[in-house]
Formats: C-alpha cells, sequence, structure tokens
C-alpha cells in the first residue's frame, strides 16, 4: 500500500491567485459577517495564504477553519457561507490590526482605543395637547448612526468603538428608538433596563438611583361577572405605574420608576413571584367558605386569575372582600352592585370663611342624599375600610380620596379648618359651589397670580431696566408682599435673583420709617451684595453685620443688614429679639437639614414677610421643600411628622405619582422659577459679572504682611533706579500678591485655604444641578489641583487640562459630547486659544490676568459659532487686594490694560507713580 501510494502523484488543491485581498464588513438581519473580496469586490473562495504578511495569513486561516468546522454543523436555517463576529469574536480582535479590514466603500476601518458610552436619551415633545416621549439610542451621548459588530464593539462610519457590553439582545436595540405616552415612560424604561444591559439613561438631567428591592402592592382586579353569574377575580401586583401582567409578560425582576418631584429616576429590584403569596392567601379564603357552603369544586385557579361559581363568590364578596381593601388595591368593584356593595364618590360641601392664614367652618360629605360628618367618615372608612349606607350598600370610596381628605381638613374647637394654601386642592374636591361663597376672598388671592402683569404696581427707581421676566418676578414679589404671603425665587443661576430682590427692598424703602430689613447669606456673597445695591440703588443704606466689630444697634439704622449664615447662628439670641421687615435667605438651600442648628436660629427670626432665593431649592430630598417653606410659609405643612406622613413617605416609598401632583399644586404658586433656556430670547449672547468674596483672616494676614513689605521694597526701588529699571521687580511683586489673593496655598503649602474656594465650589455645584456645563480658567497648577479635589468631594465628573497636556483634543471631544462631565478646569493660556468648547454655557475666571485680552480669548472658546445659549461670564476677584485695585484702574483707565501688561505678558510697559501708589497702598 504504502509503495503504491508513494508512486501515485499526489493531487494538489487548486487555489485563486490573486493580488490583493480584503476583508470587508458586511452586514444582515443577523449581524456583522465578513466575506473575503478582491479590489473588484468579488468574492474569494480559495486563496494562498502563504503569499501574504503574517497577520493577513493568520486572519486567512481563521476563516477557512470556521468554515471547515461549518461543515460539520447540520442546520436548516444558517447561512453556511458567512462568518458571523458575534459568533468568532476572536476573529474581529485579529481584524482590528488588518489594514485590509474595510467596509462596504472599501473605507479602511480603523479602530478607537477609547471606550464609548451608549446612552438612552429621552425627550418631551408636545402633539396636539398630548405629552409624548421620543428616546433614542446614541453613543458618546451625540453619535446617532451606529451599528452593533457585537455586543460589545460598535462601528460609526469606518471607525470601531469599544462600548461596555449591551447584552446578547443586542441586535434589537433598533426597538429603542421609539415614541410613546408619557404616562408610558416607565413601562418603557423598565422593558429597557430589563432587555439591555449597561445603558446610561438621558431625561430632563434627572439622576439615575440605583436602590434595594422594593414591595409590590398586591392587588385584586374584579374582571367581570358572566350572564351565568360566574364570578372572575384576577390577582396582581404593581409597583407606581406598572401593573403585574406587565412585570410578567417582560419577566422584569428590577423596575425603573420616576420621581419628578425630586428630579430622580431610580431603579430598584422587585420580585413579581410574591404574587403567590397572595394567591394562597384568597385560595385559602375560598376553601374555607366552600366547606361552609359544602360546595364542591366551586373554583378554579388559572395561574393568577380565579374563577368563582355564584354562591360561593357572594360569600367571599360579602363577608371577606371589603376586609381585604385596607391590604390589598381593589379594582372594577363597579361591577358588584348585585352584592349591594357600589363604588361611591361622596360630594363634599363646605361653608368656610376666611381667616389670617387658614379657612374656618363647616363641612360634610354626601352620598346619595345621606350626609356623614366629615371626620366621622373618615373615622368608619380607617375601621371597616368602606361606608355602610342607610339600605345596607356597602359604600366603596377610594383610599387616595379618603388620604387626601385627611391631609387637608383638621378639627379644631368642633370646627372644620383648613390651611389657607390648601385651598386650591379644596376647589377640586367642592361639588357644591354655592355653599362655597365665602371663601371668594382666599379663592382671589390665588387667582390673583394669573394676573399679576396686568396690576397697577409701582415700581421703584434704580438704576437698571429690567427685563420682562425680571419685571414679572418683581411684581410677584409685590404681590406676596401685599397679601403677607412668603415665596421662593428659584430663577437659573445668573438671571437676576439679586436685581429683582433689591428691586423689592427699592419699593419697600420708598416709604420712610419703614423697619430694616435683614438678608441673609455665605458669606463669600456679602460685598457682592454690597455692590450691587451701591450699582442699582445708592440711596439704601446698608450694614454689613458681620466680623468681629459688628453692632447690631448700629446696623437697625440702616435700610438693609447684611449678615451671614454663622453670624445668624451665633447672635440667634440677640437677633430673636429683633423686627425686620423682610428676612431673606440668598442661597436658601442652606436650610436644607431642618434639624440643624442654622435652619433652627434662621426660623427664631421675626419679620414682617419672609423670602428665600436659590437657584437650587431641592436638592436632594423632600425633607429640604419642608424646610424651605417651613422658612417662607410656616403653617404650610405643620409638623415634619405631618409632612412625611401626607407626603414625603408616600413619594419617596410608594412614588405616588398623584400626590406629587398635589404637592406640585400646593407649592406652584410659591416658588417662581425661570431657567435660561426659557428666557433666552429675553437676553443678551454674552453676560459678564463680577463676583467679590472676602479673604478668610488667615489670608488676609498674609497679603497685607507681603504687600507692606512690597509698598515698602517698591518704593526704594524706584527712588534709587527710577521706574523703567524696575519693572521687572514690579512685576515680581504684582505676580506674588495675585497669587497669595488667589492661591494663598501655593505659598503656605496648603495650610491657608483661599475663600474662593468655597465660593466657587457652591457656584459650579449651583450651575451642575441646574443642567449646566462649567468652564474654569485660572493661571496656577496648583489651583486647578485644588478645584478638583473640591469637585471629587462633591462627585462632580470632571477634566483638566495645562500646557503639559498632550492629548488635548481628545479631552474637549470628551467634555463636548460626553454629559458625564460636567467641568473642564485649565489654565487660562491653555484654553485661550484653538479649542472649541459650546457645550459649556457658565464660565468662571479664578485669577483674572491683568491683560484682559486673554480674559476675552477664554471666554470665546464657548462664546462662538456653535453656541446656541446665553453664555454667563464669572470673575472672581478677592476684595481690598490687588485683584479689586486693577479692576478699578481698569474702570477709571480703559487704556491701563494695554499698557500695564505687554500682551505676552512678559514685562511693564508704562506704569506711573500714583498708579504704583494706589495698587500697593492700603
Amino acid at each position: 500500500m504504502f509503495e503504491n501510494l508513494r508512486k501515485q502523484s499526489i493531487k494538489k488543491k487548486s487555489f485563486d491567485k490573486i493580488d490583493d485581498v480584503y476583508f470587508m464588513l458586511l452586514f444582515d438581519e443577523k449581524g456583522a459577517y465578513v466575506e473575503i473580496v478582491d479590489s473588484n469586490r468579488q468574492e474569494i473562495k480559495n486563496l494562498d495564504s502563504s503569499s501574504f504578511d503574517r497577520d493577513t495569513k493568520e486572519i486567512l486561516k481563521s476563516i477557512e477553519q470556521i468554515n471547515e468546522n461549518s461543515l460539520f454543523v447540520i442546520s436548516w436555517t444558517e447561512e453556511k457561507d458567512r462568518v458571523y463576529l458575534n459568533e468568532h469574536p476572536y476573529l474581529l480582535v485579529l481584524l482590528k490590526n488588518s489594514k485590509y479590514f474595510v467596509t462596504e466603500d472599501f473605507e479602511s476601518i480603523e479602530l478607537e482605543e477609547e471606550v464609548k458610552k451608549l446612552c438612552l436619551m429621552l425627550d418631551v415633545v408636545e402633539e396636539k395637547e398630548k405629552v409624548y416621549i421620543t428616546s433614542k439610542l446614541v453613543l458618546d451621548y451625540n453619535v446617532e448612526e451606529f451599528r452593533f459588530i457585537t455586543e460589545d464593539c460598535v462601528m460609526a462610519g469606518s471607525r470601531l468603538y469599544a462600548v461596555k457590553s449591551i447584552g446578547e439582545n443586542y441586535l434589537n436595540t433598533g426597538d429603542l428608538n421609539s415614541k410613546f405616552k408619557e404616562t408610558e415612560l416607565e413601562k418603557f424604561l423598565t422593558i429597557s433596563y430589563s432587555y439591555f444591559d449597561n445603558l446610561e439613561i438621558d431625561y430632563k438631567n434627572y439622576e439615575v438611583i440605583l436602590e434595594g428591592k422594593r414591595e409590590l402592592k398586591p392587588e385584586i382586579i374584579i374582571e367581570k361577572i358572566a350572564r351565568d353569574k360566574t364570578f372572575y377575580l384576577k390577582l396582581g401586583m404593581s409597583i407606581s405605574t406598572i401593573d403585574y401582567d406587565f412585570l410578567s409578560d417582560y419577566d422584569a425582576r428590577s423596575a425603573v420608576l420616576i420621581n419628578d418631584l425630586e428630579k430622580k429616576i431610580i431603579i430598584c429590584d422587585i420580585d413579581i413571584s410574591s404574587i403567590g403569596n397572595a394567591i394562597e392567601e384568597i385560595v385559602r379564603i375560598l376553601i374555607k367558605y366552600q366547606r361552609k357552603l359544602k360546595l364542591r369544586d366551586a373554583y378554579y385557579l388559572d395561574g393568577n386569575l380565579l374563577i368563582m361559581q355564584e354562591k360561593l363568590a357572594k360569600e367571599f364578596v360579602t363577608n371577606e372582600l371589603l376586609n381585604l381593601i385596607g391590604r390589598y388595591k381593589v379594582l372594577g368593584t363597579e361591577k358588584l352592585k348585585e352584592y349591594k356593595i357600589k363604588t361611591a364618590k361622596p360630594k363634599l360641601i363646605a361653608n368656610l370663611s376666611h381667616s389670617i392664614d387658614f379657612l374656618e367652618g363647616d363641612a360634610y360629605l354626601d352620598i346619595d342624599g345621606e350626609k356623614f360628618s366629615i371626620f366621622d367618615f373618615i373615622s368608619n372608612f380607617k375601621e371597616n375600610s368602606y361606608i355602610v349606607l342607610s339600605d345596607g350598600t356597602n359604600a366603596l370610596v377610594s383610599k387616595k380620596y379618603i388620604e387626601k381628605l385627611e391631609r387637608i381638613f383638621k378639627k379644631k374647637e368642633g370646627k372644620v379648618r383648613v390651611s389657607f394654601f390648601d385651598l386650591p386642592i379644596v376647589e377640586d374636591l367642592i361639588e357644591d359651589r354655592v355653599a362655597n361663597s365665602n371663601m371668594v376672598k382666599s379663592k382671589d388671592i390665588f387667582l390673583g397670580f394669573n394676573k399679576l402683569n396686568e396690576m397697577d404696581i409701582p415700581f421703584p427707581v434704580i438704576n437698571a431696566n429690567l427685563r420682562e421676566y425680571q419685571d414679572y418676578g418683581y411684581r410677584w414679589f409685590i404681590y406676596l408682599l401685599e397679601n403677607n404671603l412668603g415665596g421662593c425665587l428659584a430663577d437659573d443661576m445668573g438671571l437676576g435673583k439679586t436685581l429683582q430682590a433689591i428691586s423689592l427692598l427699592s419699593y419697600i424703602y420708598s416709604n420712610p420709617g419703614t423697619k430694616p430689613s435683614l438678608v441673609v447669606m455665605p458669606k463669600s456673597l456679602i460685598y457682592n451684595w454690597e455692590n450691587e445695591i451701591k450699582r442699582f440703588n445708592p440711596k439704601l443704606t446698608v450694614n454689613i453685620y458681620y466680623g468681629i466689630n459688628r453692632d447690631i444697634k448700629e446696623a437697625m439704622d440702616s435700610n438693609i443688614i447684611l449678615t451671614t449664615y454663622g453670624t445668624i447662628r451665633n447672635d440667634v439670641k440677640d437677633l430673636r429679639k429683633r423686627d425686620f421687615e423682610l428676612v431673606i435667605l440668598d442661597e436658601s438651600q442652606n436650610i436644607k437639614n431642618v434639624n440643624s442648628q442654622t435652619t433652627k436660629a434662621v426660623m427664631l427670626l421675626n419679620s414682617r414677610n419672609r423670602f428665600a432665593l436659590s437657584g437650587t431649592p431641592v436638592e436632594n430630598n423632600l425633607g429640604e421643600l419642608y424646610s424651605l417653606f417651613r422658612f417662607i410659609n410656616p403653617t404650610m405643612f405643620g409638623s415634619i411628622e405631618d409632612f412625611n406622613y401626607s407626603y414625603a413617605n408616600p413619594i419617596q416609598r410608594d412614588n405616588d405619582r398623584e400626590i406629587v401632583r398635589e404637592l406640585r399644586k400646593k407649592i406652584y404658586p410659591f416658588i417662581l422659577r425661570r431657567t435660561k433656556k426659557e428666557v433666552l430670547k429675553d437676553l443678551p449672547d454674552k453676560i459678564e459679572k463680577v463676583m467679590y468674596v472676602e479673604m478668610n483672616p488667615e489670608q488676609q494676614r498674609i497679603y497685607d504682611e507681603r504687600r507692606a513689605f512690597y509698598y515698602n521694597l517698591v518704593n526704594e526701588q524706584i527712588k534709587e533706579y527710577g521706574i523703567g529699571k524696575s519693572q521687572f521687580f514690579i512685576l515680581q511683586a504684582l505676580n506674588e500678591l495675585r497669587q497669595i489673593a488667589s492661591n494663598p496655598e501655593g505659598k503656605t503649602d496648603n495650610k491657608v485655604i483661599s475663600s474662593k474656594r468655597e465660593l466657587l465650589i457652591e457656584n459650579i455645584s449651583d450651575a451642575v444641578s441646574n443642567g449646566h456645563k462649567v468652564l474654569v480658567f485660572t493661571n496656577f497648577i496648583k489651583t486647578i489641583e485644588n478645584i478638583t479635589l473640591d469637585l471629587e468631594e462633591r462627585n462632580i465628573k470632571y477634566l483638566s487640562m495645562t500646557g503639559a497636556t498632550k492629548n488635548r483634543q481628545s479631552l474637549v471631544d470628551k467634555f463636548q459630547k460626553d454629559r458625564d462631565y460636567k467641568v473642564f478646569v485649565m489654565t487660562l493660556k491653555t484654553g485661550g486659544v484653538g479649542l472649541n468648547l459650546t457645550a459649556a454655557d457658565t464660565i468662571f475666571i479664578y485669577d483674572p490676568w491683568w491683560n484682559k485680552t486673554a480674559e476675552d480669548q477664554a471666554v470665546d472658546r464657548s462664546h462662538r459659532m456653535g453656541q446656541d445659549r446665553t453664555v454667563f461670564s464669572y470673575k472672581l476677584i478677592s476684595k481690598g487686594t490687588i485683584e479689586e485695585k486693577i479692576l478699578m484702574l481698569q474702570k477709571e483707565k480703559s487704556r491701563l490694560f494695554e499698557e500695564l501688561i505687554s500682551s505676552d505678558s512678559a514685562s511693564v510697559k508704562t506704569l506711573s507713580e500714583a498708579d504704583i501708589e494706589y495698587i500697593f497702598s492700603e
């Protein structure tokens, strides 16, 4: 045999002869696959791999091996001649490094190293008075056109991007590009989260929260009563707007809930198998009554559907159903009339008279002509879960309706008492409008909010022309003032909350003999307020009640007293004895903790009215909302226990959307909020503002020491050598004082902390929480390190860049496209030219450079072509330092910045002795 074979000529396998070979990436309904083609796009079946480079040879051998293996697989459906990358991911690893890996247009496919994010972007649209949600799966927040290669790799254009694995259903991601009713948002997100992994959700800048397990609310659903009296009852469960059938159909193990009040998307674990406990309980009850009635096979269980014979059904409904209402949500009760059970919507009839901050009188409920005391009605329902009518009928009333009555109506000396602030909700409940005629006065107050632009409200003389929305804010303040109500102006950062408040104060002090008003704020804002008052109404007298030498008796002689939260906390025993016309809290989120000493102190202040200013009135939870309203309108919610029982617990625990709507309606007239986006048409395209901050004592001491040192030394230098030969020394002195004014950490080994950092981080947090992106420019590397540390403590994602940064464009692209990165910190020179940063609309110049042109160039990184929002630029100035003096000189001598320092900032050009005296003197 061996001899015969040796003598025979061995037949060699024939190969296609080809010079150029390409691995072309193609797609079908199963996904991405690879074909070996020539330069004419003709598919190559047999190819000798020995003549190609090592990488190409390895790919060819791998594809050949895949094809050979497929010959041994029997399948009636799969395409045998297609090599799918999702089935052979190792092949993709080889292809990524090949220059012959191409698209169907022969574009070379390139690999991007950085892992990108897949984001499900949701937008609200209104069509014909209906609200819809549109959803779109995008790559890196802005790339809409891309295809999946595998579950963790996508292609956009001719580039491959790695992504976090979206799971085995990646070929179905096209279903995520959808449009649906707003009411179905929770269901849509629940499906999306169940079917796909590692999706980032972007909806109205809501925060995504991963929560632990939540209990589902069990439901009894009365499906129907058939003609033969057979009773169909289904057992279910629900959470928020999502029911059991939905969760079961999609085998959901997690639910996604929307908390609109706190702007959160909550992802929580659920267990739909717990419906078994409910089924077991109902079955035990049915078995008990089946034995009692001596029936056999009187019910049938099909999954979660129970079908009962008439006798058993009547026994169950009459004796047990009403007892279950307290623990089960019962739906479909309108079908139970023949069992003497009916659903009822009581009529609320009230005759209430207006008092200072509440309404008082009589109120009762009517069901089919039978009248019930409102408190007896609530008590009977809580005891039995139904109301017994005179004909023996058991009336089922919505539990939510009873809870609403309990929230609103309080008993006081045999009368019904209702908070003035609940009047809009009472109006919705009351059926008998005639009996409600005594409530007209209170009702008119609420209706007046709709007519503010029509009211004849005098406007004070100030040095400003208010924009339309600012004029409305002023009118809103005055209307609240005249009706002895408080409110919170919650405009977005940069829209002029301070100006609107100063307009209110100017109106108040146009009349002589008015008590002083107290304005409370973080210490970093004291001098901004002082400067703004002097700017807009210098006739107002101002006292800064802060620091070691504060004197409350002296302060009470002024129209406006500016103070800090810390001072209020320390001096509350004295201040609570004083009577103020107004107390205004700026950055009112400082009282968000109702149990803090600062909050308790502020609550003790006495004034005719109380107002608050805040860009972020509620940052984390409903307790902050309670604390705010406890200050501005103390009687609105009662105790914190009442608030938690009525609002916080149902909203945070049960995601009760109806109570969210009720709470919104209650607080709506007393919080005025406008965003930059809403009023953009009223604003110029760029707004610049100076923010003053007082140095802390340690920083002040170091600055004063070095200023005095340089004051004497500079004068000696000038006397001995003249100004011309002292330029370098003067520049050195300017730079060191400037550094101490903004970055003392660099001169003290972090022992002294700049006061600017507190002001900056507060404003960044405010901007970020309102959906804005922020640029921060500084001149010192040490400052970048400090700012980024502060951002990390606040869990704010950031990017940073200095002159040593190599991958500048990739950082810029990340900031522009990735919504997670909210802040970009960089040196002024690095950011001064060549960068497009239009994703940001809020800019902070931390330590201003004397060359105004350099600052303008930095601001123009954001304010340029492609920017579709108003840009707000804030310059931070340490009060009483060289920074403030240079700023003053800039105003007084328009050419000084051009003449003082050359464009490259290397040397002093011209500086008079008078200028030197002004800059270095106290």
